[in-house]
């Protein structure tokens, strides 16, 4: 929790797939993304866990205020209690179709090495450390990368020089040096001298270091660690990880599937009195 790999977004993925479950209402998981996303705000992390795979997504243009729903909390926030005020007979139902997304290629040869140190940057503070303008230049400078990254990730066998380039970033990584310790001094890492390495980079909004690689990822791991040890007194921990593909899935057994039958057996019994 709190180390930039998603965990807020997965919660929320949880619990809405747990609610539909238990209450028996059958969502889809087009329809489940509509309710994580009145919570999380943005597809990014929602969307990978529900759907699984190399996910690009995007927000639809939708009034806002129509997601907004009394006791509903909005992630990485500590909202306000709704007060003891009962939502249940006139639940919150959020907008159809709020965002869109695609699952892209990606090159099974490339595994995720993830560095992860010991201590957290709540999402909350990296975020408000940014500026609210960016120079042209430099969002011309990601735009431009990102178009081409998305195509090189799913190359097989992936070009090392391209992504590398394309996985460098002027947007949020340099005004987030004084939160990472150690994150400036990651630059000198690249292909030439780290055999098997693709490119390194923030996983989110940070502290763990997300290195793309083909091979000696544990040699990776340990030097990506040990710059970030070197500039800050601690340990990390790293894995290696792959995409996963099929996104989120209910298992019943023990306690859910005594929930699930008790919940359908409920509405079974309000629809008769009914």
């Amino acid at each position: 929790m709190g180390r930039g790999l998603g965990s807020s977004g997965a919660a929320v993925v949880g619990g809405v797939m747990l609610a539909s479950a238990v209450g028996g209402l059958g969502l889809t998981k087009e329809r489940m993304l509509d309710f994580c996303l009145a919570v999380e705000r943005h597809p990014d992390n929602v969307a990978a866990s529900l759907f699984g795979g190399f996910v690009g997504s995007y927000l639809n243009d939708i009034d806002l205020e129509a997601m907004n729903g009394k006791g509903v909390p909005h992630s990485e926030e500590q909202s306000t209690p709704a007060g003891g005020v009962d939502t249940s007979s006139k639940p919150h139902l959020p907008p159809h179709s709020t965002s869109q997304h695609m699952n892209l290629p990606w090159s099974p040869s490339i595994k995720a090495v993830v560095i992860i140190p010991d201590y957290e940057v709540p999402t909350a503070k990296a975020r408000s450390i940014l500026p609210e303008l960016y120079p042209r230049t430099d969002v011309t400078f990601n735009m431009q990368r990102l178009a081409l990254l998305t195509h090189a990730l799913g190359q097989s066998p992936p070009n090392p020089t391209i992504i590398y380039e394309a996985m460098q970033d002027r947007l949020h990584q340099p005004y987030r040096h004084d939160l990472i310790p150690g994150l400036a001094q990651l630059c000198p890492l690249a292909p030439e001298n780290t055999p098997g390495l693709l490119g390194v980079c923030l996983s989110g909004a940070g502290p763990t270091m997300l290195a793309l690689a083909t091979e000696n990822f544990e040699e990776i791991a340990l030097k990506v660690g040990d710059v970030l040890k070197g500039e800050r007194d601690g340990r990390c921990e790293w894995m290696v990880l792959e995409v996963a593909e099929g996104g989120a899935n209910l298992k019943y057994g023990g306690a859910l599937s005594w929930l699930a039958n008790i919940s359908s057996w409920l509405n079974r019994a309000l629809r008769s009195k009914l």
